[in-house]
């Protein structure tokens, strides 16, 4: 294939990548909205991350991609609402692990309906091996600008 093929078929893919971020983002909120659940995009994707204990707060931005002003933030807020609490790490004793509070945990009960369905309807017309396929293909993507920055 042509470079310029190939580069134009890319700079679709990727677009489609922050379509499909956008409509998920919105179909979430949405189904927040509609079961009354008072929670941002954001704390719904850390409270994912924090299904594994003992996570700290640039992890977490790390994995979210997100800065570090912005997570504070973020976590700060859960605090207030509740939702996490900030523990001293016993390894070392600067670092803070996020952890869900009780509070969090039953909300998760509640979302995992919200989400299944999410996620399911954005699946319903890919096959398995497709979607398998996809993620070996974004992650050799993913190792290539990895490759590329360094």
């Amino acid at each position: 294939m042509e470079p310029d093929k190939k580069v134009e078929l890319v700079i679709d893919f990727c677009q489609s990548i922050y379509e499909l971020k956008y409509r998920l983002r919105k179909m979430f909120q949405l189904k927040l909205k509609e079961a009354d659940i008072n929670i941002s995009f954001e704390v719904l994707e850390i409270m994912k991350v924090l299904q594994h204990e003992g996570v700290n707060q640039q992890e977490i931005a790390d994995l979210l991609f997100k800065d570090k002003s912005s997570m504070t933030y973020l976590i700060d807020n859960m605090v207030k609402g509740g939702l996490v609490v900030r523990k001293e790490d016993e390894v070392d004793r600067r670092n803070k692990l996020i952890l869900l509070t009780d509070k969090a945990r039953e909300l998760q009960n509640q979302l995992k309906p919200l989400a299944m369905h999410c996620y399911l309807t954005i699946a319903r017309d890919i096959a398995d091996p497709d979607i398998k396929a996809g993620i070996e293909m974004l992650a050799k993507m993913n190792n290539s600008l990895a490759e590329g920055i360094i």
